[in-house]
């Protein structure tokens, strides 16, 4: 079992015990924590994943998918708000909500209200988040 503490950037004391080697504790955990705010997102603080209460598998594995994908609809689209008008700040140096929150309610304002604007979240769909090495966004083809 390896135990290691560090810092995070924000200064938060963070400790994570494994039974990976030393050196990959740290990098799987972040893999990790972005999955389970994802799963928390999906489930009981957003899209209501455990509200449904189905039990069946083949009904829920399509749920899960049809839900995966409005969650990175949510995200894509609150990515693109942000670009624009930057997600506040709190006193603890972390933003005051996520990408997915911030993209939640836009789609269904402008479904019902700004159909040319419900075009623009569309084509987001088929744009791929730009890398951080590379700003520009491509068009992504099924």
């Amino acid at each position: 079992m390896q135990v290691v503490a560090t810092l995070s950037p924000q200064g938060e004391r963070v400790i994570v015990a494994s039974d990976l080697p030393l050196y990959d504790v740290l990098q799987v955990y972040r893999m990790r924590w972005g999955i389970e705010c994802t799963f928390s997102g999906m489930k009981s603080r957003g899209l209501g994943l455990e509200d449904t209460h189905m039990t069946a598998p083949d009904r829920i594995g399509r749920l899960f998918l049809l839900l995966s994908l409005a969650y990175a609809w949510m995200v894509r689209i609150g990515a693109w708000r942000a670009d624009a008008l930057p997600i506040a700040v709190k006193a603890h140096g972390r933003r005051a909500m996520s990408l997915a929150q911030y993209g939640w309610d836009l789609p269904c304002d402008a479904l019902r209200w700004q159909r040319p604007l419900f075009q623009t979240f569309l084509a987001l769909l088929m744009t791929a988040f730009p890398s951080p090495s590379q700003p520009e966004s491509e068009s992504v083809r099924y």
